[in-house]
């Protein structure tokens, strides 16, 4: 790689210094030079290539596959797109991978990562992608003689010069999506893509995959609008949940309060019954493995239910089955609720858990003797201690000691179009560390930019039906920009200082719904 750097440099300096003879000594910009630097570097290399200039930043396209010819161009309205994407400097040498396989064979894979397509919103103004990507999804490409626009499976690789690319930043991948190399400031580099697929609302597409989450696994209570009497099967976070006698247990999926759209509670699920993730209808599939993950070193091996059920054994063993809720103490009864718990995607796949048994089935990196320790949730109405998504707020007030439940909510009540980066890092580093990664910074992008985007695709699908409530308490983004990396989804293994710990947070990406399986403690602060 170094070799290759400098004879880029060289050609650099040798163009700057001919061609600055030749304007009376005028200064020349780097760009211009890098410009003409790589388009030296595509004669010698790639001069097919050569008629696949992209005038609109300067770049060169290898289209490999042209996709389904009967799909829309992702230009043809503002949407979000899934696709992958594999970086290298121009030696061939990979700075950040979307692939499992790739990441293993660079030995930067872990099992912390969840290796799916980046899923950015590409629209008529780029505030969220990197320059160079973007030009190449949302603009007209010349290939040849022919004028072409990418579209579901379109497979091209990218020639960039820096100032379409990282700049004056380095550029590496983070957290299991980094190559063995980072890409030095002010380099050309050699961009890889394939296109998945796009959805133009977001909140539609995933209230659509938690109905069909939960149709499959026990069903969807009725809603109040279409059934009255369903009304008494609500039980709504302003009332004490000891007083409520009204409340229905049952294995249906209910609200967790009226007025709020897409959070789900199953109050007698236990994990003596398997999930099923695989809910998805063929027509709704955007990627292979979607709702069912089966990347990397763990899923890519054994099947999903076989993971399932490891899971489920072990916390059967842990807590046990659990207390029907309707004989179980309500929550308020102690100051304090212990909140032991497992996060998880749509398709399977473990963000986090707190129950060291868990971890040691899906990471590699859980001690022997590590015994986890449950999250606090302070019981009082409205407390100011209780640092958790929204989903959690109203949720788990809900719930009863000693019972098993389970959380599903849509990104509205968790981390909604930010997400959370996906980092590495020693305790005593500053997360602002983590956003200067080439593709990871997206998040701050969609946090800072998104809020618009947010309200309007949750307010054209949802409309009002919730009674005008809606857009007023669907500002949950803001929260999730500040606590995304104070939430439960770190992991923490050992470093060469002696007292330094390894954190590890995965990466979940705006508009991704979630599940929490739940176990309430029977032991608390009691009043």
């Amino acid at each position: 790689m170094k070799f290759f750097n400098r004879l880029f440099l060289i050609v650099c300096s040798i163009l700057s210094v001919s061609l600055i003879s030749c304007v009376d000594s005028e200064d020349m910009p780097f760009e211009e030079v890098e410009k003409i630097a790589l388009k030296a570097w595509i004669e010698n290399n790639h001069p097919e290539l050569l008629a696949n200039h992209q005038v609109m930043g300067d770049y060169y396209v290898e289209l490999l596959d042209e996709g389904h010819p009967d799909s829309l161009p992702v230009r043809s309205k503002d949407a979000w797109v899934w696709f992958d994407v594999t970086c290298r400097d121009l030696a061939g040498n990979v700075v950040l991978t979307r692939s499992s396989e790739l990441a293993r064979m660079q030995n930067t894979y872990t099992e912390h990562t969840h290796y799916v397509p980046f899923f950015l919103f590409v629209g008529n103004d780029n505030v969220a992608m990197p320059e160079g990507t973007y030009l190449s999804l949302r603009n007209k490409l010349r290939i040849g003689e022919e004028i072409y626009e990418a579209r579901y499976g379109t497979k091209m690789r990218l020639y960039m010069p820096s100032s379409i690319g990282t700049g004056d930043k380095t550029m590496s991948g983070e957290a299991g999506y980094e190559g063995q190399y980072i890409l030095d400031a002010n380099r050309p580099m050699i961009v890889e893509i394939e296109v998945w697929g796009s959805v133009a609302n977001p909140v539609a597409y995933e209230d659509q995959w938690v109905r069909a989450f939960a149709e499959a696994n026990g069903g969807l209570a009725p809603e109040a609008e279409s059934d009255k009497d369903a009304a008494s099967k609500r039980r709504s976070y302003m009332r004490a949940s000891s007083t409520e006698t009204d409340a229905v247990y049952d294995n249906e999926w209910h609200l967790a309060v009226d007025s709020i759209a897409g959070l789900y509670i199953n109050y007698k699920y236990t994990p003596k019954q398997s999930l099923q993730f695989d809910c998805l209808g063929a027509d709704t599939l955007i990627y292979d493995g979607q709702t069912e993950y089966k990347r990397g070193k763990i899923y890519g091996t054994t099947s999903l239910a076989e993971i399932n059920r490891k899971v489920d054994e072990a916390l059967v063993r842990r807590f046990g089955k659990g207390l029907n809720p309707a004989d179980a103490e309500p929550l308020d009864s102690v100051k304090k609720a212990k909140v032991w718990y497992v996060t998880r995607l749509l398709d399977g796949f473990i963000v986090d858990s707190n129950i060291p048994e868990v971890k040691r089935i899906v990471y590699d990196d859980v001690e022997d003797d590590e015994v986890g320790e449950a999250l606090e949730f302070v019981t009082a109405k409205d407390s100011e201690e209780n640092k958790y998504v929204d989903a959690w707020i109203y949720a788990i007030p809900q719930m009863k000691l000693g019972a098993w439940n389970a959380i599903l909510t849509t990104s509205s009540n968790a981390y909604g179009a930010t997400g959370v980066s996906g980092s590495v890092s020693t305790t005593g580093t500053t997360w602002e560390d983590n956003y200067w990664n080439y593709y990871n910074y997206y998040n701050y992008y969609n946090s800072y930019y998104g809020n618009n985007y947010y309200n309007n695709y949750y307010n054209n699908y949802y409309g009002g039906y919730y009674g005008g409530y809606g857009g007023g308490y669907y500002n949950n983004y803001y929260d999730s920009y500040y606590y995304n990396n104070y939430y439960n989804n770190s992991y923490f293994g050992n470093t060469e200082e002696e007292d330094a710990k390894l954190i590890v947070t995965s990466e979940i990406q705006p508009y991704t719904p979630l599940l929490w399986q739940i176990f309430i403690e029977t032991t608390g602060v009691a009043e």
